[in-house]
């Protein structure tokens, strides 16, 4: 296929952009201000507006402009004392949920089918430090069903999608996490003895999937597997099923469902994902 260059020459050469015969140009200030976003990222520190458009190629009045309406929208914060700027954890938001849709992409056709048998709220979580974070969410379709709103955090401990990723965490990197956690009740059945956490998270490793009765939410049993790349535990999936639904045979049939989806996946050498 042939391409055409495109130079900014406002930017003085240094922003170079591809694209095919036919093909609508680029918007101008939105290369410059992801040029902005790029030069600060690489600087990893506050800095003031001249060495920013030093190294951007930016003049000084195009660049306040484009920091200025960043700090509007959150992106850029602005020290007062020196006036130098620097990244907000608005841009971390953003990243965070990036790298989130490669792992959806990966495990929400497992999740749909988990939820088509079952009916029942079907959840895929990350571990953040002491908790974990909602990054998919299927609902079940019933009167009666647990509904859990993407971005919600739990104590890691008290859920059975922290504790398949904990269970699954190698021995130093538990031991780290335990050691930093302070247990807290959440319900009158959460388990905060660190002895009987430690012989749960056990017994997850040898059983390969966890559960918690009521011991996050009053009336909600969970059952979770953990989500492997390569051999690394990266996420955990779960089902909600409320607790006047559950029964040993519904508890026993989930979890070996969630065995059988495999949710093992490798990188393929050219960096891509597969089964």
């Amino acid at each position: 296929m042939e391409y055409r260059l495109q130079v900014d020459e406002e930017i003085e050469g240094s922003q170079v952009a591809l694209r095919t015969p036919g093909e609508s140009a680029p918007i101008a200030v939105l290369v410059k201000a992801f040029r902005v976003l790029e030069v600060m990222a690489e600087r990893g520190e506050a800095a003031p507006l001249r060495d920013i458009a030093r190294t951007s190629n930016l003049p000084k009045g195009t660049l306040f402009r484009i920091l200025q309406t960043l700090n509007a929208l959150g992106y850029v914060g602005q020290i007062s004392d020196s006036g130098f700027y620097h990244l907000t954890s608005q841009m971390s938001y953003l990243g965070r949920n990036a790298r989130h849709e490669d792992l959806k992409m990966l495990t929400l056709p497992n999740m749909r089918r988990l939820l088509e048998r079952f009916n029942e709220t079907v959840n895929l979580g990350i571990l953040e430090g002491e908790h974990v974070y909602y990054v998919a969410v299927l609902e079940a379709q019933r009167a009666l069903s647990w509904r859990v709103p993407t971005g919600t955090r739990d104590f890691y401990y008290s859920t059975a999608l922290g504790r398949a990723i904990v269970a699954h965490m190698p021995d130093a990197q538990r031991e780290a996490i335990l050691s930093h956690t302070t247990l807290r009740s959440r319900t009158a059945r959460t388990v905060i003895s660190r002895q009987n956490l430690v012989a749960i998270l056990n017994d997850v490793c040898e059983r390969g999937t966890s559960i918690e009765h009521e011991e996050n939410d009053d009336g909600v049993v969970c059952i979770g597997v953990p989500v492997f790349l390569d051999t690394r535990v990266v996420a955990a999936v779960s089902i909600s099923i409320p607790a006047s639904r559950h029964t040993a045979a519904l508890e026993t049939e989930v979890r070996q469902a969630l065995l059988e989806m495999n949710f093992h996946y490798a990188t393929n050498r050219d960096g891509g994902r597969s089964r």
